[in-house]
C-alpha cells in the first residue's frame, strides 16, 4: 500500500502523521495551528506536510486531512470551524490537492478518531458506538451498523449545541469545551493543565458546572442514538485531575429510564491522536 500523510487540524495545534504497508509510522510532528491562519490556509499547510514528510523521509501518496468542524456534502468545502475560522468556506481537498499534486480525502476529526478506536483502539470491532470528544471543541460521531452516521451531510456537531437563548444563542462549546477552560483559567492566572487540581472552591464549583454539562451532553446523545457502547475521549479527560468516575455516574444518572437496567458501556479512548492514522486508513482502504 502506497504511503499516506494524515493531517489532524485542531484548534490549537495541527498533527501530522504517516502510514505505510497499512501501518501507522512512529514519526509524527506537531504544528501551532497559527501556522495555517493565513489567507490561504490549504497553501500553508501543504507546506507543513511537506516540511513533516521531509524530516521522516516519507513520500506520501495521497493525504487525508481532517478539520474540527461542520462539511459540506460534496466532501470539499469546510462549511465551518468555530475554532478555525480561516478555514470557513474554503474547498479544502480540492486546493490542498492542486497544492500538493496528490489527491485528499477530507473528513471530520471525530470520525476518523471513531474509526481508528474501532479499528485497532478502545472499541475495536464494534457497532453501534456513540463517540464523544472534550477538546478545545467539542464533537461526536456516530458508527452503526451500516457505518459512519452522516445526516443530511454532517452530524453530531455536539458543540454548537444550544443550551440558552440570546443573539446568539449560548452554546455546549461556551461552557464546556477546552476554549472555555482556557478563558477560566486565564481569568484566574492559571495554567490550563492545573485546573482539575486547583484548591480554589470557586473554581471547583465552575469546574463542577462544567463536568455536569458534559454529562448531559453526552447522555442528550445517547437518548438520541440508543448506542450500546458510549466512547469518551479528547485532551479534557486526559487533564491531570480530571473525574472521570465523576463524569461515568453522572451520564449514567442523567441517561432516560429504559437504560437503567442495561446502560450502555462506557470506553475511554485509547490510542490518542493516532487514532487518526489508523482511521485514515480504514477510510482510504474503503472499509469505513
Amino acid at each position: 500500500m502506497s504511503p499516506l500523510a494524515v493531517a489532524e487540524i485542531g484548534g490549537t495545534s495541527v498533527k501530522i502523521g504517516f502510514a505505510a504497508r497499512g501501518v501507522p509510522l512512529a514519526r509524527t510532528r506537531t504544528f501551532p495551528t497559527a501556522e495555517i491562519r493565513t489567507a490561504d490556509p490549504p497553501v500553508a499547510l501543504a507546506a507543513l506536510l511537506r516540511a513533516a514528510a521531509a524530516e521522516a523521509g516519507i513520500t506520501p501518496a495521497r493525504v487525508v486531512t481532517t478539520v474540527p468542524g461542520f462539511l459540506a456534502a460534496d466532501g470539499d468545502t469546510v462549511l465551518h470551524t468555530a475554532n478555525v475560522p480561516e478555514l470557513d468556506g474554503v474547498r479544502l481537498a480540492s486546493r490542498l490537492a492542486a497544492a500538493l499534486g496528490l489527491p485528499v480525502t477530507l473528513e471530520r476529526d471525530v470520525v476518523l478518531q471513531l474509526l481508528g478506536e474501532s479499528a485497532a483502539g478502545a472499541v475495536r470491532g464494534a457497532r453501534e458506538v456513540l463517540a464523544v470528544y472534550f477538546g478545545t471543541g467539542i464533537g461526536a460521531a456516530y458508527l452503526g451498523a451500516q457505518g459512519i452516521f452522516r445526516g443530511g451531510g454532517w452530524a453530531l456537531e455536539l458543540g454548537h449545541l444550544p443550551l440558552a437563548a440570546g443573539n446568539p444563542p449560548e452554546r455546549l462549546e461556551d461552557r464546556a469545551s477546552g476554549a472555555a477552560l482556557a478563558a477560566r483559567a486565564a481569568a484566574r492566572a492559571r495554567p490550563v493543565a492545573e485546573l482539575f487540581r486547583s484548591p480554589d472552591p470557586a473554581l471547583a464549583a465552575a469546574l463542577d458546572a462544567v463536568l455536569w454539562q458534559q454529562a448531559l451532553a453526552v447522555a442528550a446523545a445517547a437518548t438520541l442514538f440508543s448506542p450500546r457502547i458510549i466512547l469518551l475521549g479528547g485532551g479534557i479527560p486526559q487533564m491531570a485531575g480530571f473525574p472521570r468516575d465523576t463524569l461515568t455516574q453522572r451520564i449514567a444518572r442523567s441517561l432516560p429510564a429504559p437504560y437503567r437496567p442495561h446502560p450502555p458501556e462506557l470506553r475511554w479512548a485509547r490510542l490518542g491522536w493516532k487514532a487518526a492514522i489508523h482511521g485514515a486508513l480504514l477510510l482510504t482502504e474503503g472499509k469505513a
